[in-house]
């Protein structure tokens, strides 16, 4: 935080006028997750408005507010994409990009092979276990469990992957972390549900144990493990 306010104040002293002078004083991990395709982009805009360097997720790191996921809460069908009914929808933390995932990588090895830390974007495919045919791209939210190879992310979308992501191959999905906000059967600790994640583009439903549920104003945070896909 102390950076970007050093910055801010910078820009509206006018001390710097040049987009790639700006440029080397931001992170350099052309990340996309501002909303520009490289930091210079993002500072040719910040030269002529200061604020918008807020948007800049390494300078402020979890303090940033970011924009809340509007929820459509009419009635579900409970039905997926291949009419299999399913219990309820998971949905993700309000202060996450994505919906939240723990991983292990298909050869552990290689997360001290990639050096991978938190903030990483990183795209892969949760062959093994799921089979899910869908190549998965997000940002790690927490620093990586090197000794078991494992780590915890949020799934983006492809947009960053396409500049700075690296691939880490097969995966396997350990758990899912989120909300359940709607659903047709009661939520209990230590049962096996059917359901289908907000954001899912195979819109098709997955099962998983709860083993952890916390009870909150707008409904359950839950995690589930022993993934399965149909």
């Amino acid at each position: 935080m102390a950076v970007l306010i050093e910055l801010l104040d910078i820009l509206e002293r006018g001390e710097v006028t040049d987009a790639k002078e700006l440029s080397r004083l931001l992170p350099g991990k052309n990340c996309g997750m501002c909303g520009f395709k490289s930091c210079e982009d993002l500072a040719e805009h910040a030269l002529t408005d200061p604020e918008i360097i807020k948007r800049c997720i390494h300078l402020i790191e979890h303090e940033i507010e970011l924009a809340q996921p509007i929820r459509r809460m009419e009635t579900p069908t409970w039905k997926d994409i291949l009419d299999r009914e399913y219990d309820f929808i998971l949905d993700q933390f309000d202060d996450d990009p994505g919906p939240r995932e723990h991983i292990l990588l298909g050869n552990p090895a290689n997360m001290e092979k990639l050096k991978i830390k938190k903030g990483d974007i990183l795209f892969g495919r949760p062959a093994m276990g799921v089979g899910c045919p869908v190549t998965h791209c997000g940002v790690v939210m927490e620093e990586p469990d090197y000794f078991n190879g494992a780590l915890v992310w949020c799934i983006t979308g492809p947009m960053g992957a396409r500049e700075s992501g690296r691939e880490i191959g097969f995966y396997h999905i350990l758990a899912y972390e989120g909300m359940v906000i709607q659903s047709q059967r009661k939520i209990e600790y230590g049962r096996r549900y059917n359901f289908l994640p907000r954001y899912c583009m195979l819109q098709a439903r997955h099962s998983g144990l709860i083993n952890m549920m916390i009870k909150t104003e707008q409904g359950y945070r839950v995690r589930l493990e022993g993934i399965s896909l149909g």
